[in-house]
């Protein structure tokens, strides 16, 4: 699956503290994704933080070039 934008999908995510989310009607598991700014290809979470109120911050790691970096939830696609 390609990764597409879903403002509510990862808002959810954020709120329960969790990269990922089940569709129950379907089983499908979706994952964040973030596209890297210096080479444009799409990273995996490789760190996260957590409040009580659910995920502050994620960090993505890109696998081409292994670059660090941080999305928001406006940035942030799934798949």
């Amino acid at each position: 699956m390609q990764p597409i934008k879903d403002p509510d999908k990862v808002a959810r995510m954020f709120s329960q503290g969790q990269t990922s989310l089940i569709d129950t009607s379907t089983g499908y598991k979706y994952t964040m994704v973030a596209f890297c700014p210096q080479d444009g290809s799409p990273a995996s979470v490789a760190q996260t933080e957590k409040t009580s109120d659910g995920l502050s911050r994620v960090v993505f790691r890109c696998p081409r070039c292994s670059a660090m970096f941080e999305a928001g939830p406006e940035d942030i696609h799934i798949r």
